[in-house]
């Protein structure tokens, strides 16, 4: 009986070693995903987690992905995935109507066990401007530039934009982080007449905020 008793012993210690072990090879990942504004839990954001691995020897340049999960209904995630060599990993989060949130995640930290990131997304608005000026001369010129926008595009910066002489009817749309009061600058040469105002406009979240610049 003593002798089945220490089988069972060794056999459970083997069990438990090889558990331990095979824990040890997986980054495990979680965290909650919220609003940026309320606090509110977000669910159902899609989750994707991205390696840059070793090709040939080397650390690649391309990303591939490493773990793809999603929020529950309190917003949390969590996932795990086969530890590598990796150069480095990065996690994307993304919702409809919403600000994607991409930023890298330290591969060190996973060493003392499993890693807690949490994500906070912004709303998304869009901000669109319509430009016109009638019967100009070849020596107007209007120059616009957004003052603090933080866009989400390649579309739209905060630097100058000039349209000049004649007839001009333009409309520029740009994504924007919602519920914020976006400054511009405008700036007009009229014949001989310079002028240059600032202004703002506030950019409602999930709806387009229109405003139309006549000069």
């Amino acid at each position: 009986m003593l002798r089945t008793n220490t089988i069972i012993f060794i056999c459970m210690l083997l069990v438990s070693s090889a558990c331990k072990k095979e824990g040890a090879v997986q980054f495990n990942l979680n965290g909650k995903v919220t609003d940026a504004d309320d606090g509110n839990a977000l669910s159902g954001v899609s989750i994707e987690v991205e390696k840059q691995v070793v090709q040939n020897g080397v650390f690649g340049n391309t990303y591939e992905n490493a773990l793809t999960t999603s929020t529950d209904n309190s917003g949390n995630y969590s996932g795990s995935w086969p530890r590598e060599n990796f150069a480095a990993l990065r996690i994307l989060a993304e919702k409809s109507n919403y600000i994607k949130a991409e930023r890298e995640l330290d591969i060190n930290a996973f060493d003392d066990g499993a890693v807690t990131e949490n994500i906070q997304l912004y709303k998304e608005a869009f901000a669109s401007l319509r430009f016109t000026h009638s019967n100009g001369n070849t020596n107007d010129q209007l120059s616009f530039t957004f003052l603090n926008a933080n866009f989400d595009c390649n579309c739209c910066s905060n630097g100058w934009r000039t349209w000049q002489a004649g007839n001009i009817d333009t409309t520029i749309t740009c994504r924007v982080y919602g519920n914020r009061w976006v400054k511009y600058q405008v700036q007009t040469q009229l014949g001989f007449t310079d002028s240059s105002y600032v202004d703002s406009i506030f950019c409602d979240a999930f709806v387009t905020t229109s405003r139309a610049i006549q000069y």
